[in-house]
């Protein structure tokens, strides 16, 4: 490059002058000689040498004017891209710090407002369910307290009933009303359910010595006639006592005796008991079907509801019934639906920074990328001369 160029023609000078004097000094005949060749020397150091000093000083000078001036220009480049960025973070930071406390703002809000809906949602949906259950519950004890009560009607019913007469004479129906007849004390218990209203009479009837089944009294029934009959002093023949079921005789409850040997010896206690099952208005009595010519005595008939129908049948009634549309039955309370709403949280958009605002500084840093053309030398003047002595004139 230039520079060792420089510094090979400066030393080629030295070691010409070095030269020229040691030969002066070894022989004067040489004198003349040297003198031209310092001369030569001196005009080549003035004329060459010397030019492309002054070249390459100026040169020199203005390279390092220009990256003083590149230097400048970059550093003012650098403090105001770092400036300009700074502004833009600072920016670009604030407004993601005021969205990011304004969405935290807006959460907090929200998620407050949703919670006291949620609350508000979930007091109601328990106060329906707590009203449904009551209302259930109320329904439920009302149906089983209607059903408690069919079963207490049912085991409070009873039917009972017992008549008694002196004594009974001749073939026909068996009654017990006369002066000396009656119902057996304490005898007559009835009750249908909580009907206590029937009479007596309604039931036995002491003046036919009918027993009649009431309304609602269905059931199993025990019937039971006890008679002393007398069977000695008959001319005709003994009595035959028949239980009868609705005017009909039925086989195999006759109370029938034929024994006695004296008129003071021929009374013979009979009875029978029967178990019977009746529908409502279903008559039993007791007849005597014989002609006889002699009374018997201590005659009474008993009826006795054992089993009622109805306890077998359907003792619950309409409720015992799960498919009756009033049996109680869970259903599900209103409930108010609750949904979360999303809030609406503000967006941050960073935008690139794109530092446009200082672009003629950096385009007048990139012109400036020449000056080491501009600082270069083409050529020296000292690469046109002929250094070596012999060629000299």
């Amino acid at each position: 490059d230039w520079r060792s160029l420089i510094m090979k023609n400066l030393l080629m000078a030295a070691v010409l002058i070095a030269s020229t004097w040691k030969q002066t000094f070894a022989s004067t005949s040489m004198t003349e000689e040297n003198q031209k060749d310092i001369a030569e020397i001196a005009r080549i150091l003035r004329e060459t040498v010397q030019p492309d000093l002054d070249e390459l000083t100026t040169k020199h000078n203005q390279l390092v004017e220009n990256a003083i001036a590149v230097i400048d220009k970059s550093l003012e480049y650098v403090d105001k891209f770092t400036e300009d960025l700074k502004t833009h973070l600072e920016t670009r930071i604030s407004a993601v710090d005021e969205n990011a406390i304004s969405n935290f703002e807006l959460l907090e809000k929200t998620t407050g407002d949703m919670l006291t809906a949620f609350k508000d949602t979930m007091v109601t949906n328990l106060n329906n369910i707590n009203t449904k259950s009551e209302e259930e519950h109320n329904e439920i004890i009302a149906w089983t307290h209607q059903r408690a009560h069919l079963h207490e009607d049912l085991l409070k019913t009873r039917v009972t009933a017992c008549a008694y007469d002196h004594g009974h004479f001749g073939a026909g129906p068996v009654t017990y009303d006369s002066r000396d007849g009656g119902y057996i004390e304490d005898s007559v218990s009835i009750r249908i359910y909580n009907n206590t209203d029937i009479k007596p009479e309604e039931v036995l009837d002491r003046e036919t010595g009918i027993f009649k089944v009431p309304e609602h009294g269905a059931g199993e029934y025990l019937f039971t006639f006890t008679v002393t009959i007398d069977s000695f002093d008959q001319k005709l023949s003994p009595s035959a006592y028949f239980f009868m079921k609705n005017d009909v005789k039925i086989e195999g409850t006759k109370i029938y005796a034929n024994v006695g040997f004296s008129k003071n010896h021929d009374r013979v206690p009979g009875s029978r008991t029967i178990l019977l099952k009746l529908e409502e208005n279903d008559k039993v009595s007791v007849t005597q079907e014989l002609e006889t010519d002699v009374q018997d005595y201590q005659i009474s008939f008993c009826g006795a509801l054992l089993h009622l129908e109805k306890a077998s049948e359907s003792p619950g009634g309409l409720y015992a019934d799960a498919t009756a549309p009033q049996f109680p039955s869970g259903t599900e309370a209103d409930q108010d639906a609750w949904e979360y709403e999303m809030p609406e949280f503000k967006t941050t958009t960073i935008e690139p920074f794109d530092y446009e605002s200082n672009r003629n500084a950096k385009e007048s840093i990139v012109g400036q990328t020449n000056i080491l053309e501009e600082a270069k030398i083409e050529s020296l003047k000292a690469e046109a001369e002929e250094w070596n002595k012999t060629n000299w004139p």
